[in-house]
């Protein structure tokens, strides 16, 4: 089995949902280490466009959102489980308030005293390219930017939601780790990681004592890989990964046909290659690169739209 790469930058939230997963998991998994922002040449050549952090390799096969990564370490890793079957339910509920979460979270770093930080660590140089990268992120989907009054309605409400159920067990859902867990973790990590916001969660005793939990799984055992070492491991790679799911072509197309994937909420860059594979869980497209060669372009079926190219 090819290893686990996993493209990434240190402060993007849904890159430590992954990693966090992988701790759980306690895999060991190449980490390469990408730009913030873009340019970001090294990895659009392996997924031809689609510009968000994380992305996820195995050889040729590329996995774009947290979402069917999560799928695939946990198909590929069964132990321990992130998706007991008695819980599936309660993990879709789950999954469909990570965005909230999320954008609940993000202006609450984005306030004057978290902004400080945020600013200190990029510089403002960087910082001024990364606010013009995030407004251009949000352009041609139908999420709205996270904003204060957003923020306002859902975080404080819904960190209490998670500290009152919190107060009956060690995680989420029992015992355990599942993906409710993480779908949770990243917006209060990145909450707790930015010392000029973190004390906006200090009335949350079992939250915070949760968080504890999850930062102790680690992130397993990483390796540094450089870009240019993913692109050739892309190019070498014979071999694929198996689908996810039977075989459910979207209407009015066809497998073999050439599409165009994108997300419908933000970051809507296109990908365009060949429809090899549809489920209910996944899209996956074949694509050639000058750098990369063959690749196999992964999406969820859900948050995505494919369009005849």
């Amino acid at each position: 089995m090819s290893d686990i790469i996993l493209h990434h930058y240190a402060s993007s939230p849904y890159s430590e949902k992954i990693r966090a997963i992988l701790g759980y998991k306690q895999l060991h998994w190449k980490s390469v280490r990408t730009p913030s922002i873009l340019p970001k040449p090294d990895v659009v050549a392996l997924t031809g466009g689609y510009r968000k952090a994380p992305v996820m390799q195995i050889g040729r096969d590329i996995y774009c959102d947290t979402a069917l990564m999560a799928r695939v370490i946990d198909r590929l890793h069964p132990q321990p489980p992130l998706m007991p079957s008695a819980q599936r339910a309660s993990l879709a509920a789950f999954t469909q308030l990570e965005q909230t979460l999320f954008f609940a979270a993000v202006p609450v770093v984005f306030q004057p005293a978290g902004l400080k930080v945020v600013m200190e660590r990029l510089g403002a140089d960087v910082f001024e390219k990364f606010g013009r990268d995030r407004a251009a992120l949000f352009t041609g989907g139908n999420a709205p930017r996270p904003d204060a009054e957003f923020s306002k309605i859902h975080f404080l409400p819904l960190m209490n939601a998670l500290d009152l159920q919190l107060a009956h067990c060690r995680f989420l859902l029992g015992d355990a780790p599942t993906l409710a867990d993480f779908v949770c973790w990243h917006p209060v990590w990145f909450v707790l990681s930015n010392a000029g916001v973190a004390d906006k969660l200090a009335a949350f005793k079992h939250l915070l004592a949760w968080a504890e939990r999850i930062r102790a799984l680690g992130h397993g055992t990483p390796s540094e890989l450089s870009s240019g070492d993913a692109i050739e491991i892309a190019r070498t790679t014979t071999t694929a990964q198996a689908f996810d799911g039977p075989l459910l072509e979207p209407e009015k197309l066809k497998i073999g046909q050439r599409v165009s994937v994108s997300a419908t909420d933000y970051g809507c860059d296109a990908v365009t290659g060949t429809l090899l594979h549809a489920s209910v869980f996944e899209l996956a497209i074949k694509r050639n690169d000058e750098r990369a060669g063959d690749v196999i372009v992964h999406f969820p079926r859900q948050g995505f739209r494919v369009v005849a190219a």
